[in-house]
């Protein structure tokens, strides 16, 4: 008997030495944990080499929501998974700058954070023509290689897929590579608005899309500061029968991989070359019906009559975009020598001949630049 009850107190110790060698039951969070059966999330260079080569299967409907998770079933990114949660919760309790307009088809979303690391995204869906809708997400992440990219896909409602639209990845094109290209999706409308930012200027041409039925199309480029602009312009030349500047033209003149901006009216009998640097602007050259734009190495200038027996020539160097000096040569008929004599000047400081001339020298031959004019929207 005792035998018996012994070995039923061995037993007993052994079972619960056992239960406390157990390992401790742990739970997943699903907001946080990825399951077995979800892709890992990628980064938005992986995401932009990739969206174009499947499509996305069982999309639940054509709203803008539904779309964007079925996005993320196919090509995971943080930034959609961070939306997806913050829009779970009531609005004073989100984290970030999550935005959702189903009426609009719109959402959005950004960390509201400087770090180079973080993501912004937004989306928009197209209502087309032929009774399909037009998916449209951007992405942008500073410390990508990319940058920025927006992708499209046409969301058959017979069929629930999103099919890449791959006649639309090269919709817009930067100018320069030294620019940061951002996507504004539209809100209200239908506009799409595609900034492109110079660093060098602080400043953005903007470039706004419109909506013809099946995809954005048609840019038309805007600069802000195009009236004021123009006001300059119309103190310092010969504007009487000018219309509005109607076109541009980036140049770098001085070849330090920062363009400058070439403005032109519609007939081009009336231009304007800036110089933009870190915010200040600058006309730098001119044509109107009395003088013509020069282009040298380097630098660009503008001459002609001034006047009875006046001509007047003044020539811009730039350095790092903007004016290293002004140089003019002024030219007037003198009625006692018949002759025409100059009167040069860099910066304001009159010059002598010999110096003149060294300083002409110096531009080399002038040249002509190829240009490409692009439309730009009048105000």
């Amino acid at each position: 008997m005792k035998k018996i009850s012994l070995f039923l107190v061995i037993l007993c110790f052994a079972m619960m030495a056992c239960k406390g060698n157990k390992k401790p039951e742990t739970t997943t969070d699903p907001t946080t944990e990825t399951s077995a059966t979800e892709k890992p999330i990628m980064t938005i260079d992986e995401v932009d080499e990739s969206w174009q080569t499947a499509p996305i299967k069982e999309v639940e409907s054509a709203d803008v929501l539904d779309m964007v998770e079925a996005f993320q079933k196919q090509w995971p990114t943080q930034s959609v998974a961070a939306l997806l949660k913050d829009l779970e919760l009531p609005e004073d309790e989100q984290q970030y700058l999550s935005f959702y307009e189903k009426d609009s088809n719109y959402l959005s979303f950004a960390e509201g954070s400087d770090d180079p690391d973080s993501e912004e995204m937004s989306a928009h869906v197209w209502q087309r023509s032929n009774g399909h809708q037009l998916l449209g997400i951007s992405f942008f992440q500073a410390s990508s290689d990319v940058k920025s990219f927006l992708a499209f896909f046409d969301y058959d409602p017979s069929t629930g897929m999103l099919t890449p639209e791959t006649s639309l990845a090269n919709l817009f094109t930067p100018s320069y590579p030294n620019v940061e290209v951002g996507y504004r999706l539209p809100l209200e409308g239908d506009e799409l608005i595609v900034n492109e930012y110079y660093f060098n200027w602080w400043r953005a041409l903007q470039h706004v899309y419109s909506w013809d039925g099946m995809k954005p199309c048609h840019p038309e480029t805007e600069f802000d500061e195009l009236s004021w602009l123009r006001e300059q312009f119309d103190e310092d030349y010969m504007t009487y029968e000018m219309d509005d500047f109607s076109k541009y033209a980036l140049i770098d003149i001085d070849e330090d991989g920062e363009p400058e901006l070439w403005l032109s009216s519609e007939d081009e009998e009336y231009q304007a070359v800036l110089s933009l640097v870190e915010g200040e602007i600058k006309i730098i050259a001119g044509k109107d019906f009395k003088r013509q734009i020069v282009f040298y190495k380097g630098v660009v200038g503008d001459a002609g009559g001034c006047g009875t027996g006046c001509y007047y020539a003044r020539y811009t160097k730039l350095k790092n975009s903007a004016p290293e000096y002004e140089f003019t040569d002024l030219m007037s008929y003198v009625f006692e020598t018949d002759e025409m004599e100059d009167e040069y000047a860099k910066d304001g400081e009159l010059l002598t001949e010999e110096e003149a001339e060294e300083i002409l020298h110096s531009f080399g031959e002038p040249i002509e630049p190829e240009v490409k004019w692009c439309p730009l929207k009048t105000n």
